[in-house]
């Protein structure tokens, strides 16, 4: 049995290394790829933790709201959001307001009940701190207003 070995031919004589240079370039777009896929992964990550951290603020300003139901407001609050503290000022803000009840047929009725009404509505916003150790930097405005 003869054994017949690979014959080299003119046109492969001249591709020794084309492989490795296919390879190389796969390479360099697999770590372009990568790196564009870890910029975006971290850049959605931070995203993410800003949506969180405004939500608990919301959330906690509804909270004090409720909580103090407007009797309670002053100005630099700390909230604990996560650890941390976000300062809010609370304004209270009252209006009268002139009730005039009418029928259907638009005639004033006259009642002996009191026609002024006093509306208090408290305004809560965030207040920016430098002090990034105790306090955390809410990256989007919170402001909750009737």
């Amino acid at each position: 049995m003869h054994q017949e070995h690979y014959k080299t031919s003119a046109i492969s004589k001249y591709q020794q290394g084309v492989t490795l240079i296919e390879v190389l370039v796969s390479m360099l777009l697999m770590a372009i790829i990568g790196l564009g896929a870890a910029y975006i992964s971290g850049r959605t990550a931070v995203l993410h933790r800003d949506q969180n951290l405004h939500l608990h603020t919301v959330n906690q300003m509804r909270q004090y709201l409720e909580s103090s139901a407007g009797s309670g407001c002053s100005n630099n609050v700390d909230l604990d959001v996560a650890g941390k503290k976000v300062t809010v000022n609370c304004i209270v803000q009252t209006k009268d307001y002139n009730v005039i009840t009418k029928d259907n047929g638009d005639n004033v009725i006259v009642t002996p009940v009191d026609r002024e009404v006093t509306v208090v509505s408290p305004t809560v916003k965030v207040v920016e701190k430098t002090d990034s150790t105790t306090h955390w930097n809410v990256p989007i405005p919170v402001e909750i207003a009737p």
